[in-house]
């Protein structure tokens, strides 16, 4: 038993290095560099968020896979009974997860908009508002993995 539990946990947070620092990268690194160059549209940046968007539901299913059993095999686990802190702060956790992941459908469903429209050959002006909501829900996401991170931080104490 003990075994498994390092190998969920293990797994968990392999899910949620790779999630969290692809959208780290995007919106810290890849983004205002793009910026600068010009290259915002450009087929390199379409093609980064194409490769990126696999890896995006690989980790949601193993943290989402891990993250249930993790907490189906703790002992302070009682179903829709949120007496303590700690339950409490699980409920944040999983609220915060279906939140992540409304913005991840968002921007998977954004990125097929700006794409389709590049590929038609619409103007920069026109997909440029499709874009900067793209950009914003990838920063959204940044800020609800923090803050997700700080309440697996409160889970742990």
């Amino acid at each position: 038993m003990e075994f498994l539990l390092w190998a969920a946990r293990s797994l968990h947070i392999f899910g949620i290095v790779v999630w969290f620092g692809g959208l780290l990268y995007q919106s810290a690194v890849l983004v205002p560099v793009l910026r600068v160059e010009g290259k915002e549209l450009s087929d390199l940046h379409r093609h980064f968020i194409r490769r990126y968007q696999p890896f995006v539901w690989m980790s949601a299913s193993t943290v989402f896979v891990t993250g249930v059993a993790l907490m189906l095999f703790n002992p302070r686990f009682v179903f829709f009974q949120f007496a303590d802190r700690w339950s409490l702060v699980l409920g944040l956790k999983q609220v915060m997860f279906v939140v992540m992941m409304f913005f991840s459908v968002g921007s998977a469903r954004m990125f097929s908009r700006v794409d389709e429209m590049v590929m038609k050959g619409e103007t920069a002006e026109r997909v440029a508002p499709f874009f900067r909501q793209l950009e914003l829900f990838g920063k959204l996401s940044v800020v609800l993995a923090l803050v997700s991170l700080g309440l697996a931080a409160a889970l742990t104490s």
